[in-house]
């Protein structure tokens, strides 16, 4: 949640604190003690998705970046070594398949890795092992370069459905606020101007708690915001 959305969940929160410190008065509007109730399960659904959305992406990233480092390392010699068998059978089509240098592969993003990797591969298992020991690559190296693909590629996946969840995540909390803000705005206000009759020391708890304090980090005053 944003910095704004936290203040406004705040206020919510304590305006069914206010609602439960006041049960009998909320009880003589039934329409309002069901709408604080559904106030309350909204907070609680809120503070859920809430977490979930705040989930730090950081392990994932980091464990991805080593397994990628790995992959760069194989990459860069076995396309040496296949490189190289191909100069020898003055194979130019090879050449250029498995020409990538440190510079260019430093570059890379994750997903032109995977493909740069996967083609390397490829041109690899064309060779026969004794063909790629020739070229210093045992079948050991072979083994732990295709593992190394198919952990990235995994990884790239997790970091990917993180990122979909955390979006999914985010528009969740907004409709939970939409819905929050019109039942506030539409229902509880509305009926909350009966308690200035009926239990005006709640009211006027009610109205406090009401108020979303937000302090705007660009800023150094605070924006009182009765919504």
């Amino acid at each position: 949640m944003n910095d704004y959305q936290n203040a406004k969940h705040a206020s919510y929160k304590l305006m069914v604190i206010e609602a439960q410190n006041y049960p009998k008065e909320v009880a003589t509007i039934p329409a309002f003690a069901t709408g604080m109730a559904r106030l309350e399960t909204i907070n609680k659904l809120t503070e859920e998705l809430g977490i979930q959305q705040a989930k730090d992406l950081t392990g994932i990233t980091e464990d991805k970046n080593a397994v990628a480092n790995t992959v760069i390392d194989y990459l860069l010699d076995v396309s040496g070594a296949v490189h190289s068998y191909a100069v020898s059978q003055k194979d130019k089509t090879l050449q250029a398949r498995v020409n990538y240098k440190v510079t260019t592969v430093d570059r890379m993003s994750i997903p032109f890795l995977l493909k740069a990797a996967a083609i390397v591969i490829e041109e690899a298992n064309k060779l026969t092992p004794e063909q790629l020991t020739e070229q210093g690559i045992t079948v050991a190296e072979m083994t732990e370069f295709k593992a190394g693909y198919t952990e990235l590629n995994a990884k790239n996946s997790d970091k990917r459905t993180a990122e979909i969840d955390r979006s999914g995540y985010t528009q969740q909390i907004a409709d939970l606020f939409a819905e929050a803000g019109d039942l506030k705005k539409n229902v509880l206000d509305r009926l909350a101007t009966q308690f200035q009759r009926k239990a005006p020391e709640f009211y006027h708890k009610y109205k406090a708690a009401s108020i979303v304090i937000y302090k705007r980090k660009s800023k150094t005053s605070k924006t009182n915001e009765a919504k």
